[in-house]
């Protein structure tokens, strides 16, 4: 089957974060929070389906609940919740034999703009060795990004020696930014409840 890029040697699979603790929301899974009466998680896996060959959800917790929306599952390696560079750990772990590249979104920006999602995808065929990121003016957006899935082994032995910072990881790659204006709106985190309301 030919990849959704249009191109054969370049094949991109998603990795949709949902793995954190969601302490700013009270403990909630924001994942499987309502938003607009549905799931927060259910906007992003429809609006990256068509731009991907395959997707998984990280997840830690609430295995079964996630399983019924009919993606593969991952899970963090080590025990307890040990931030996105975990999750995308897993997803690379599960996905670089298959795919040149993996997407990653989080589970709690469910205004993202599809047209961000091909503009990240567009912009990592032009330059396949670099990780690509958005950003909205000064403020880099590290978990709406696409990896080569190349860099994997050096994940996992970046995440043994103890560390966790996702910029630290990124820049010993190529990094381009890409500027996400004039739908930089559409980037906002939902990650407390109050939020739930304001942008009902």
């Amino acid at each position: 089957m030919e990849s959704k890029s249009g191109n054969p040697t370049f094949s991109v699979a998603a990795v949709i974060l949902a793995g954190g603790q969601g302490s700013r929301m009270g403990g909630e899974d924001k994942g499987l929070v309502r938003f607009r009466q549905r799931p927060m998680i259910s906007s992003i896996l429809e609006k990256m389906g068509p731009f991907v060959d395959e997707t998984v959800i990280s997840c830690n917790r609430n295995h079964l609940k996630y399983g019924e929306f009919g993606y593969s599952l991952v899970s963090d390696e080590g025990e307890g919740f040990l931030g996105p560079l975990a999750g995308i750990q897993a997803a690379l772990s599960e996905l670089k034999a298959r795919h040149t590249h993996l997407l990653v979104l989080p589970c709690d920006t469910p205004l993202l703009n599809e047209s961000l999602i091909e503009r990240l995808i567009q912009q990592g065929l032009e330059l396949p060795e670099a990780i690509s990121i958005l950003k909205a003016g000064e403020r880099d957006h590290f978990l709406h990004a696409l990896i080569p899935m190349q860099y994997s082994d050096n994940l996992d032995r970046f995440l043994a020696s103890g560390m966790r910072a996702v910029y630290r990881w990124y820049k010993q790659y190529p990094l381009q930014k890409i500027d996400s204006y004039p739908l930089s709106h559409s980037l906002i985190n939902i990650n407390q409840l109050d939020q739930l309301q304001d942008t009902a």
